[in-house]
């Protein structure tokens, strides 16, 4: 523990009328400690989800641009820009709430509070059922798409879709059901290991935090 929080605790203490007794002192600077040490992690999976993310995005809009013809192209690409362009904008916007947040053991409450709220709305998204129920079949049924055309050459849109048969309609429709079946339980997986461990654990801090001020 550096000396200079240990000071600053103390000595702010006074301000709020309430000398801090050395449990007290004690108790508040390891909550601060431990909770500088769950939002580390998360700063982490931020920076991991980040440097993961935008190479894939340039990559695919690259390979877009290099094997789709013209008339996919046109399509595909700024889809695939809004999308993936979305995605990592999200996931860099609320990075930057808290890449430089550092939660003081002498304002723990609403440092706490508040890294706690920036990082729930990611973890509550991330969660929800139009995560789980529309993105991730979207992303299937793109990548599909994208694969057809790619193997569908100088075929247009309208060419491709009546030349393709039942068969391999209801084999796309499958792949996307059980890939999706697959893929979101294991992307809640990724989510509690990446985020919500860690944000659970910053709300026992301030739980914790609560009940020593009572």
């Amino acid at each position: 523990m550096e000396f200079d929080e240990i000071k600053n605790t103390w000595k702010n203490s006074f301000k709020n009328t309430e000398i801090l007794n050395k449990e007290e002192l004690e108790t508040r600077l390891k909550i601060g400690s431990k909770s500088n040490t769950a939002l580390n992690k998360i700063k982490r999976s931020y920076r991991f989800e980040l440097i993961l993310g935008i190479p894939m995005f340039l990559g695919i809009i690259i390979c877009l641009f290099i094997f789709l013809n013209f008339s996919y192209k046109i399509y595909f690409i700024p889809v695939a820009i809004l999308f993936l362009g979305w995605t990592i904008s999200f996931t860099w916007r609320n990075y930057y709430r808290i890449r430089k947040t550092v939660i003081s053991s002498d304002q723990l409450k609403p440092a706490l509070d508040k890294t706690i709220r920036d990082i729930e709305k990611y973890v509550n998204f991330n969660m929800s059922s139009f995560a789980k129920f529309i993105i991730i079949p979207f992303s299937f049924a793109f990548g599909m798409l994208m694969g057809l055309s790619v193997a569908a050459g100088e075929k247009d849109f309208a060419e491709l879709f009546l030349t393709m048969e039942t068969r391999m309609v209801v084999k796309m429709i499958l792949i996307m059901i059980i890939g999706s079946a697959f893929m979101i339980p294991f992307s809640q997986y990724i989510n509690k290991r990446l985020y919500k461990q860690h944000l659970d654990k910053l709300k026992s801090y301030l739980k914790e935090f609560e009940e020593i001020e009572k």
